[in-house]
């Protein structure tokens, strides 16, 4: 499941990091609005290029593999009831 903010008790909000189809690493954040609705924000850091300065691609790229390999990028709206 996503990781769920500490800012929780002001609004739902999860933290998500995983690896495009493109192969860069987007950092997103997912969030409910006043209605209900889930939303989401991403950034994509570019591996080749971009503006990011290698150790961040680096970390990005960390956090995003050791979140994938943790199942920590599942909203919690998208889990099979328990």
């Amino acid at each position: 499941m996503a990781i769920e903010s500490d800012d929780s008790d002001i609004r739902e909000t999860w933290l998500k990091a995983y690896f495009g189809g493109n192969g860069d690493p987007y950092i997103e954040i997912v969030y409910k609005d006043k209605d209900g609705f889930k939303c989401t924000t991403s950034v994509r850091i570019a591996v080749s290029g971009g503006k990011s300065p290698s150790e961040i691609k680096i970390a990005v790229a960390t956090l995003a593999r050791e979140m994938t390999r943790l199942n920590l990028n599942e909203h919690p709206d998208n889990q099979p009831p328990t």
